[in-house]
């Protein structure tokens, strides 16, 4: 058992580089434009993709049934743009459960860029279901299709956690 311990962990030092999974239970975790994959419509990044596994979300002996999970994201996007406001959003799905939804602008006031902020917060029983976050951050609207704008830097935060009020 060592040995194969030892191998897996071997294995994955030299294998790419992964997003580690996320645990319900209350840690905070941040993620940088490093973690975000391109998404490209006709050649041009529209947007940013990541996906994040998510352990024990699990039914629970002790209140009979499936906890409620509470998702606390917030997050920044900084880009450049030709002057006009760039439209963003910021969309977070697990296993295909609907988890909320946040949008703003990143606007050029007075040659200083002012960051598109984001905040979702959601109570969801899941009923184990939950098992990979599908975190995006796009750009909208004419921004979408605009050259000009791109997003330079993201920073998202993200906590799950169990509601305990039962």
């Amino acid at each position: 058992m060592k040995k194969l311990t030892a191998a897996l962990a071997l294995l994955l030092t030299f294998g790419a580089q992964a997003i580690e999974p996320i645990y319900v239970g209350g840690e905070q975790y941040s993620y940088t434009m490093d973690d975000f994959t391109p998404v490209y419509a006709n050649g041009q990044v529209v947007g940013y993709d990541a996906a994040i596994p998510v352990g024990v979300d699990m039914y629970d002996d002790f209140i009979g049934d499936y906890p409620e999970l509470i998702f606390d994201v917030s997050g920044d996007a900084v880009g450049t743009t030709d002057g006009s406001p760039m439209l963003m959003e910021m969309s977070v799905v697990c296993s295909g459960i609907d988890i909320g939804y946040d949008a703003d602008v990143v606007i050029n006031r007075r040659g200083r860029l002012l960051p598109a902020r984001f905040s979702i917060y959601n109570r969801k029983k899941t009923n184990g279901e939950c098992k990979e976050l599908k975190l995006r951050v796009n750009k909208t609207g004419s921004s979408a299709t605009n050259p000009a704008a791109t997003i330079d830097v993201l920073n998202v935060n993200l906590i799950v956690f169990l509601n305990l009020n039962f």
